[in-house]
């Protein structure tokens, strides 16, 4: 494969993307007619036309769709070979994108990130957060090279290609503020809890899904979900300043002890997920991932569920 074909992988990837020549050229910073150019020698190579021309722009072929699933992986393999040259030979740099959920985010990237710069000090690592739901379909199309967070499940449809190392589970409870009005010497029931607002912390579905089971357990009406939230910061604030109640990891509201949030213990509503880090199986044997892998399970409670 020579650089040529790589560029119209990208070129293609990009109208594919963008649903237009036009848009797909000024995204990519080419001319139009360089960009058509190199799609149609393109299609030329593989012997068949992988986009329909509409008066309102493009749309795949069924090869086209085809062959776009197979591109995403042949860009994300060459642009990881490139990072790879630059990790072990020389000690160039290059550019690692991860991913991680919130828990992994706050609590146990920072100190990774750390030992990762001491082992790779060229290696610039861009990071992105947020839930799996967000962020698994980059890591599927390559724009990510690991994700740390809630494991995928099979409607995340990342496929046998990925592999993913548990390491461990998360506990989820319900969190308020140390001076929320529900700790003032009555016993907590399931009903008090109605009485307060509650937020949702980075579209919580699923912890959403385990409180309404919760208090239709009980024969009561689901919490009233006043917020949701994707900004921690904003969650903590209403949590301490406004009596708001919140599901949240275990881990998260431990990592802010200065702030003395206080778990509402309810029998039989603690719950947990599975977590650990999903990556491609081509970087199985890829440095910066390796030492990842092994920096989060001494960080993790992997040691202690292992």
């Amino acid at each position: 494969m020579t650089m040529h074909h790589i560029w119209r992988l990208h070129h293609f990837l990009s109208v594919a993307e963008q649903g237009s020549f036009h848009a797909a050229a000024r995204t990519i910073n080419v001319s139009q007619p360089a960009l058509t150019k190199s799609i149609r020698l393109l299609e030329q190579d593989l012997g068949c036309a992988l986009f329909l021309r509409l008066p309102s722009g493009v749309r795949l072929t069924e090869s086209g769709e085809l062959f776009r699933h197979r591109a995403r992986e042949i860009e994300a393999a060459w642009n990881a070979s490139l990072v790879e040259l630059k990790v072990q030979t020389r000690g160039l740099g290059g550019e690692m994108r991860i991913g991680g959920g919130p828990v992994y985010s706050t609590v146990y990237f920072p100190n990774m990130l750390a030992d990762l710069r001491s082992n790779f000090p060229n290696l610039r690592i861009a990071v992105s957060t947020g839930v799996g739901a967000d962020l698994l379909p980059f890591l599927q199309r390559g724009d990510l090279r690991a994700y740390a967070g809630g494991i995928p499940s099979e409607v995340d449809g990342l496929g046998r290609d990925f592999i993913t190392d548990i390491l461990y589970d998360q506990e989820n409870s319900l969190f308020a503020s140390h001076q929320h009005p529900l700790f003032n010497g009555d016993d907590i029931t399931p009903q008090k809890l109605l009485e307060f607002p509650w937020l949702s912390l980075f579209s919580g579905g699923l912890a959403n899904g385990k409180i309404d089971r919760f208090f239709a357990g009980q024969e009561l009406p689901a919490p009233q979900l006043a917020l949701e939230s994707h900004s921690l910061q904003i969650a903590l604030k209403m949590l301490i300043e406004h009596d708001f109640i919140a599901c949240m990891p275990v881990p998260l509201a431990q990592s802010y002890s200065a702030l003395q949030l206080r778990e509402v213990s309810l029998e039989g509503f603690r719950w947990s997920i599975p977590t650990g880090i999903t990556y491609h199986k081509s970087s199985k044997d890829f440095p910066p991932i390796k030492v990842m892998l092994k920096l989060l399970k001494k960080a993790t409670p992997f040691a202690a569920s292992s």
